[in-house]
């Protein structure tokens, strides 16, 4: 694996594109039971960010890990498990001292969604994508979710919204 933080983690593609209604997305974990995918179209780039790498901001989000330099660009890093609700990165038993940063660019802001890895980029059928009902998730959580597909073994895939997550973080 690539490491350092102007790399470029390469990833697997698809030889066809994909048909029809059919999107790539980029498969993560976001808790030990939960899988997120997100829009292969919203990604820049994937990179290995080491915790040192990251300068904290103080009177924050807690979700808001800090700044960066990536390719002479100062970019957010999130914790993208700790936006969702999750426990906050540096609170986690086991606590990593890296992980790989999802790099995703709205109306020119780049920002750094960080998971612990990143999986295998799969393609699912738009049409198929369902709705979280209200009694699924806490609206908070609902919020930054655009819906969510079912893999092969039955698992939902919650698929993020990056575009609610830029917006929540201009908000600050």
């Amino acid at each position: 694996m690539v490491q350092g933080n102007d790399s470029f983690r390469a990833l697997p593609i698809l030889e066809n594109s994909p048909q029809g209604n059919n999107q790539r997305f980029l498969r993560f974990p976001l808790n030990g039971k939960v899988n997120g995918l997100l829009p292969l179209a919203d990604l820049r780039g994937v990179i290995q960010v080491a915790l040192t790498e990251i300068l904290p901001v103080p009177q924050t989000e807690e979700f808001l890990l800090g700044i960066m330099n990536w390719r002479g660009e100062a970019i957010w890093i999130l914790d993208l498990a700790g936006l969702l609700g999750a426990t906050h990165w540096c609170r986690r038993e086991n606590v990593r001292n890296s992980g790989m940063a999802m790099l995703v660019q709205v109306q020119n802001q780049t920002v750094g969604l960080l998971v612990e890895q990143v999986n295998t980029i799969e393609v699912y059928d738009s049409q198929e994508r369902l709705a979280i009902s209200a009694s699924m998730l806490p609206a908070r959580l609902k919020s930054f979710l655009q819906g969510y597909f079912m893999d092969a073994q039955g698992s939902p895939l919650m698929l993020v919204d990056t575009h609610t997550v830029i917006q929540a973080l201009q908000s600050l």
